[in-house]
Formats: C-alpha cells, structure tokens, sequence
C-alpha cells in the first residue's frame, strides 16, 4: 500500500475514533432530542453514519458482509458498537492484499438505469466526509442545547 492510501484510511480511522469519543459523552436522554430543521433525533444521525459504511460496502464494494441491520438499537452501547464494527469492515477491506482495493473500480447502478463508478480511496474519502457532515449536525444540536462536554475535534 502506498503511503497516501494509508494516510486516507488513517484519517477515516482518527475521524471514526473522535466520533465514537462524541458519542460516549452524549447524555442518553440527549440522544432521542431531534434538532430544529432536522427530521431525525441523534441516535439516528450517529447510526445512519455506521450504517452508511455498511451500505457501501454492501452495495457498491460488495464485500459479502451484508447490508445494514434492518433495524437499529439507539442506545449508546449499539450506537458505539456499529461505530466500531463499521469502522473495522472498511479497514479491513481497504487494507486486504496490500491495500488493493483501494485503487479498484467499483460500479453501482442507479435507480434510473445508469451506472456509477467509483475508486476504492474516493470512497474512503467520501465516508470520511459524509460522517464529520452528520456529525457537525450533532455538534452543533449539541452546542444549541447547552451541551459543552464536546471532544475536540481536529478530524
């Protein structure tokens, strides 16, 4: 694997690592509150960040681990258990056979017929990105609240 694969599979490591940090702290009573302007309270935010990694990795890397669970635990343990399993299938799978799948061509076909295509270490970056988005949204729930215990997040 080259060095820039491994500093982008890092970097999804460190930014998964500072989301399961925000996520012990989150008071439970916390974690039903939907925020204002959003449709889902924050256990959903947080399990829709692992479960979107499991979506990929189902239906676009089929990596042969199933898709997400049908249905979800809010609960912090649940919550920061998907974290950890989620972050372990991408890690396991990018890193697999020198970090080859990072430099593979997968395909997915869209609902209106056309096929996308996608590189393994874009799709990396776009897990990383689509979860510090999700979590921001819960950073800043979070702040409106009056919660303060957040972790710093350089990730």
């Amino acid at each position: 694997m080259n060095d820039a694969d491994r500093e982008i599979l890092n970097h999804f490591s460190r930014t998964r690592a500072k989301t399961i940090e925000l996520a012990e702290r989150v008071p439970a009573d916390l974690l039903e509150r939907t925020a204002d302007g959003e449709s889902h309270p924050l256990c959903w935010l947080f399990r829709h960040i692992a479960g979107g990694c499991d979506w990929w990795m189902h239906f676009v890397m089929r990596d042969g681990k199933g898709g997400p669970p049908a249905e979800l635990r809010s609960d912090r343990d649940a919550i920061v258990a998907a974290f950890h399993a989620s972050r372990e299938r991408v890690m396991a799978f990018f890193e697999a056979d020198h970090g080859q799948a990072m430099n593979r061509t997968f395909s997915f076909k869209e609902k209106d017929g056309s096929i996308a295509t996608f590189v393994g270490r874009d799709r990396v970056l776009y897990l990383t990105d689509h979860e510090i988005h999700h979590r921001g949204k819960i950073v800043l729930a979070l702040r409106l609240w009056g919660f303060d215990e957040i972790p710093f997040l350089p990730y």
